[in-house]
């Protein structure tokens, strides 16, 4: 890996050099991203060091991330977007991709590029068989713990009192429903006299948090069933959703019932207050991306640094099978691993004058060397996703001490690694669908409808987007985002006495929990 990695410096001072004394180096780069430190700030740091390496010079414009989609979208369809450069969230990428530079081969074939996690390579830089992204990220949802409560005394056998069973980091659902109850408004000793309830688990609720990806980690186990791959949002042969299936209102259920065994501003969190909040030792657990790691685990930004242990995302003794509209009882509680967002990417719009020199400052930023930096710093929303990134544990060890980074190292690749890997959703249209979704998650939350009823509304808005946008076309697309192969040309099944019908939910296909 040293011999790679110098070898990509050569490279990349070969190739930039080249640049700094091509014509036109004085023109600049121009990049716009999201308002925050994460991503951003890396955005801003890199352009200065490149800036000093080539003599070109990198302005960095950011946006409110709610705004950010439109204004590049708008900027294609008129022809009026100024930059060179887009970091974005690699579920843009099929709406974006008509309009983008593909990566240039030299990439392709450079540490850069290859040494990438696959997944996070083959899965996120590609579209319709094309390279036209670098990833910059790799995101994933696990667990993480207060190990120093998990293994106290007196609090283990409280545990066993209650449950019957030894206190551990939960491999269910059910058992993480279980051990947050428990946890819930514990009374801690502070300072040896007063006292402070504790929250039985954080994760994310507010609508443009994040919380849809919290929603779809609790779906991943029930919802992905083994024997029919692909098939955790839609059917991958017909394009029905999947989303009101038993599965997902099982799904939805315990999400929103945890709400109960969190802060009494749970509805209000989102996934930067989840992780800070863990970090200030508020809570027993919670469910985030790796970034909950560097911070809880990192003396300079936690309060229970030293005390901390991960998990993979918990699992399910069952899983849906949507050919026989039952629950299948599995030998082993089986986690399945879920891409949560995926990651953030780099792109180049086809219209910039500056593309080689664009691709050249993407490079530079994900290079082995910068984004190593980058994954151990909770600021940067960089999250590991190259193989060096995992293997070499040593800075993790002088970051976090050699238990902590031993328990996250081990988690990440455990779940790269994991039997079952779920891909997030990626189509055209991403923000419609997601939208939809997340209306009816208001109204559930409102009280307004009850679970089964707001994703069976939220089922039918994304089957008639489907219609809208060619049904065909989009389940091409949806079956190459899961990582399946080209099929025929779908035909409606009639073996189901469900199909064809927005109302499957109600269809006699048993209720959450029964096993044949």
């Amino acid at each position: 890996m040293k011999r790679a990695a110098a070898i990509f410096v050569i490279f990349v001072t070969f190739a930039l050099s080249a640049v700094a004394e091509s014509p036109g180096a004085e023109q600049g780069l121009r990049v716009l991203t999201r308002d925050t430190t994460a991503i951003g700030g890396p955005a801003e740091r890199h352009g200065r060091g490149f800036a000093a390496r080539t003599g070109i010079a990198v302005s960095v414009d950011r946006l409110p991330f709610e705004r950010l989609y439109e204004r590049i979208m708008v900027g294609f369809v008129t022809g009026e977007l100024p930059y060179d450069v887009l970091l974005i969230p690699s579920a843009w990428l099929p709406d974006f991709a008509p309009y983008l530079s593909p990566v240039p081969e030299r990439l392709l074939q450079a540490p850069v590029v290859t040494g990438i996690e696959p997944i996070y390579r083959d899965a996120l830089m590609r579209w319709r068989g094309r390279w036209m992204a670098l990833t910059i990220d790799g995101d994933l949802h696990l667990g993480a713990y207060r190990r120093d409560l998990f293994e106290a005394a007196d609090v283990r056998r409280a545990f066993r009192a209650r449950s019957g069973r030894a206190l551990a980091p939960p491999r269910t659902w059910a058992e993480y429903l279980e051990v947050a109850v428990f946890f819930h408004g514990l009374a801690l000793p502070e300072d040896g006299a007063s006292a402070h309830p504790l929250a039985g688990t954080l994760e994310a609720y507010r609508r443009g948090g994040q919380r849809v990806w919290y929603l779809f980690s609790h779906a991943a186990a029930y919802a992905s069933h083994p024997g029919h791959p692909g098939g955790m949002f839609f059917d991958p042969d017909s394009m029905e959703p999947a989303v009101d299936n038993p599965a997902w209102v099982r799904a939805l259920t315990e999400f929103l019932s945890l709400m109960q065994d969190g802060p009494a501003d749970a509805r209000e969190l989102d996934s930067e207050a989840v992780r800070r909040r863990f970090a200030a030792g508020a809570a027993a657990m919670n469910i985030d991306w790796a970034d909950t790691g560097v911070l809880a685990g990192d003396a300079r930004s936690s309060t229970i640094a030293g005390k901390v242990g991960f998990f993979p995302l918990p699992g399910s003794r069952e899983a849906w099978n949507p050919a026989t509209g039952a629950w299948d009882r599995l030998a082993e509680p089986r986690s399945v691993t879920f891409l949560a967002f995926g990651g953030w990417i780099g792109v180049v719009p086809a219209a910039s004058e500056s593309r080689g020199r664009a691709w050249d400052y993407l490079a530079w930023y994900a290079s082995p060397t910068h984004s190593a930096v980058d994954a151990l710093d909770g600021t940067t929303g960089i999250n590991p996703y190259r193989g060096s990134h995992l293997r070499d544990a040593a800075p993790w060890r002088k970051l976090l001490g050699a238990e902590q980074a031993a328990d996250y190292l081990g988690v990440l690749r455990a779940s790269l690694d994991a039997e079952q890997v779920a891909r997030d959703l990626r189509l055209p249209g991403w923000r419609a669908y997601i939208a939809a979704l997340e209306d009816q998650l208001d109204r559930v939350l409102a009280g307004e409808v009850t679970p089964e009823a707001g994703l069976t509304a939220a089922a039918d808005a994304w089957d008639a987007l489907t219609d809208r946008l060619g049904r065909e076309s989009q389940r091409r697309h949806y079956r190459e985002a899961m990582g399946l192969p080209r099929a025929p040309r779908a035909a409606v099944p009639t073996a189901d006495p469900c199909a064809g019908s927005r109302s499957r939910a109600h269809c006699a296909h048993g209720q959450p929990g029964e096993s044949p």
